[in-house]
């Protein structure tokens, strides 16, 4: 869509095949975070002062930061890791009401346990 609005405004034909070509590969770099922040498939482990998340192509292990937020559909994990930082996004949907509500008590935990100690 936003390749579409650009090319409107544009008139020469070398602009308008540079902003396509801009535009498709922010297009896939973007769409490549989003995969890697919300995975189709895996497993989570936690414990009490550690989560991990296992899949065939991504592992994360580290602790629950109080970045992370839950929403109603979903809950969004910064995950602090031992070398680098990682945005986890699980569905509502994508896993069953018992692990989901585990998940949700485990990140206000974090979160809530965070806040008081300051």
């Amino acid at each position: 869509m936003l390749t579409l609005i650009m090319c409107l405004f544009l008139s020469s034909v070398l602009s308008i095949i540079i902003c396509v070509i801009a535009n498709l590969i922010a297009g896939i770099l973007v769409e490549r975070k989003i995969t890697v922040c919300q995975p189709h498939m895996g497993v989570i482990i936690l414990e009490p002062n550690l989560f991990r998340f296992e899949n065939h192509a991504y592992k994360v292990e580290g602790q629950i930061s109080t970045k992370s937020r839950v929403f109603t559909g979903s809950v969004w994990l910064f995950i602090k890791g031992f070398s680098n930082n990682h945005w986890l996004i699980i569905s509502a949907n994508g896993v069953d009401k018992q692990s989901y509500a585990r998940l949700k008590r485990a990140v206000l935990s974090a979160v809530n346990g965070a806040q008081e100690s300051k």
